[in-house]
């Protein structure tokens, strides 16, 4: 299959908010994916597929630029289970291991999706906690954690992805 991961841009927001609307309803909308891209411009990634957007992710950077997250990632239903999301796992990945700094990426996943945990498992992702009640009474947060070796040490490397800027 002919995927494409490339950077987005603000004229992609339209289409990002209808495959949202399909992928996370009641979750996000055009206000918040234009925080996104204030932030965090060089950090949103879509996967194309013969010029149709089938998925979008996004990264971000703490202010001391030591810790990366894997804000969301979101595939439309007939497209999953290809390998998408592990492209879009390892495009942000790529992009945050530039920042000399970098010490840890994070990424919070519901407990009940085994997909995207086993797709972070592949990219060296461990469970790291839990922080109770964080969305609100018994709706808990996991958070899983991925540690980014120094500079002297090797790190885990996975080929990497032809990002198109």
């Amino acid at each position: 299959m002919d995927i494409k991961i490339e950077a987005a841009d603000r004229e992609d927001f339209l289409q990002m908010i209808e495959l949202a609307d399909l992928t996370m309803p009641d979750r996000m909308n055009l206000h918040e994916l234009k925080k996104y891209f204030e932030l965090f411009p060089d950090l949103i990634f879509k996967a194309t597929h013969r010029n149709r957007l089938v998925g979008f992710s996004c990264a971000g950077i703490d202010m001391h630029q030591t810790t990366g997250w894997l804000l969301f990632s979101n595939v439309i239903e007939e497209y999953r289970g290809r390998g998408i999301g592990k492209m879009l796992i390892q495009a942000r990945l790529q992009v945050l291991q530039q920042f000399q700094t970098l010490e840890q990426v994070l990424v919070t996943v519901n407990a009940t999706n085994t997909a995207s945990i086993s797709a972070l498992r592949s990219a060296g992702f461990e469970m790291n906690r839990t922080e109770p009640d964080y969305y609100g009474p018994g709706k808990h947060r996991n958070i899983m954690r991925l540690t980014v070796a120094s500079s002297s040490s090797p790190k885990k490397t996975e080929p990497p992805v032809d990002i198109t800027r």
